[in-house]
């Protein structure tokens, strides 16, 4: 767990490098939004629940992050892949909020895309993640002179076992 939360900083300030070295210097500010999360395959023995008891992390996963204005358009929208321990850490850049007010645990949502393995393809709506799970803020905001980087989480979500044995009950 630390040193998953040592790789969050470090991949957030070299984030923040990146921003303000691309700032454009005319007074506009960046927010970089950071979404993190585990993407897990269910056990079959908890298929039909929220437990992931049991789960794996599933490197390769791939899910989005949506974010829509006060009119429901789409402004910011990112594809991410989890790394070999099932995390997933992806940026979302913006320098245009419509309207003036843009809170991501308000308008922003994840969703499970594609399992890399074919027996663990099915999304489950674990925590949101098959309609669309709301992100929470970790109260984690690296602030810059050109970017402030806030970084929120979801889930954990997971995919299930497309053929899980039915449960039996015993008598």
């Amino acid at each position: 767990m630390a040193a998953r939360i040592s790789s969050l900083v470090l991949l957030a300030a070299a984030l923040f490098a990146l921003a303000v070295a691309g700032a454009d210097g005319e007074g506009s500010k960046k927010v970089i939004v950071a979404v993190g999360g585990l993407v897990s395959c269910q056990d079959c023995s908890t298929a039909g629940t929220w437990d992931l008891a049991g789960a794996k992390p599933l490197p390769g996963a791939k899910l989005s992050i949506t974010c829509k204005d006060h009119r429901r358009r789409v402004v910011l929208y990112k594809a991410a892949a989890a790394d070999d321990n099932g995390y997933v850490f992806a940026e979302l850049y913006t320098t245009t909020m419509r309207g003036g007010y843009f809170d991501p645990v308000e308008a922003c949502t994840a969703r499970l895309l594609v399992s890399p393995e074919e027996r663990c393809s099915v999304a489950t709506d674990v925590n949101g993640g098959a309609q669309g799970a709301q992100l929470r803020y970790e109260n984690t905001t690296l602030a810059g002179q050109f970017a402030d980087i806030d970084v929120y989480v979801v889930g954990p979500l997971a995919f299930r076992p497309a053929n899980c044995q039915p449960k039996t009950t015993q008598s």
